[in-house]
């Protein structure tokens, strides 16, 4: 089941914001030498990205400890997300025929959340979709900066939009 819901990511200069309605809950900052700040509840996160043999992807908090890792083999486009609790989820993604991210909760074999590229505009953005009215899980917030970080990522580094627009439209 795809729900549109009123959370949803909205961008002012530098930060993307995950809103829902008038409430911000959470600020994603912009990437620099491979970390990408952000807060939630008045706490402060880091996303790591540390590439290699394979892709990995950290959550730490403001003093260093590490919260939550998302692995991705060598070439691969299928990891694992797990943190420090024993919680995992598995995160898939796809670039042709569109950008498509998923994050799904193992426990249950469901999608939680997609991030998906809006072509409404005049410039492609990341969509976001929740599959399941309603999720109960603590890392829901965590789960949905990791997309968000991972859609802006591929954005930023992987392709250009006109390149992006040529690929999803041929």
């Amino acid at each position: 089941m795809r729900l549109e819901s009123n959370v949803q990511w909205i961008k002012e200069e530098e930060l993307w914001h995950l809103t829902y309605g008038e409430e911000r809950l959470v600020s994603l900052g912009k990437a620099t030498k491979g970390i990408r700040p952000f807060t939630l509840e008045g706490r402060k996160f880091n996303l790591i990205k540390k590439s290699g043999f394979g892709t990995t992807w950290q959550i730490v908090n403001e003093r260093n400890h590490l919260l939550s890792q998302l692995k991705f083999g060598f070439w691969n486009s299928k990891g694992n997300i797990r943190f420090n609790d024993g919680r995992v989820f598995e995160c898939n993604y796809k670039t042709l025929p569109k950008l498509i991210i998923d994050i799904k909760d193992l426990r249950y074999g469901e999608k939680l959340i997609s991030y998906q590229v809006d072509n409404s505009s005049s410039r492609p953005i990341p969509k976001l979709v929740l599959h399941k009215s309603e999720m109960f899980t603590d890392k829901l917030l965590f789960l949905l900066s990791l997309g968000m970080a991972l859609m802006l990522d591929m954005f930023e580094n992987e392709m250009d939009f006109t390149t992006y627009i040529l690929l999803t439209t041929a």
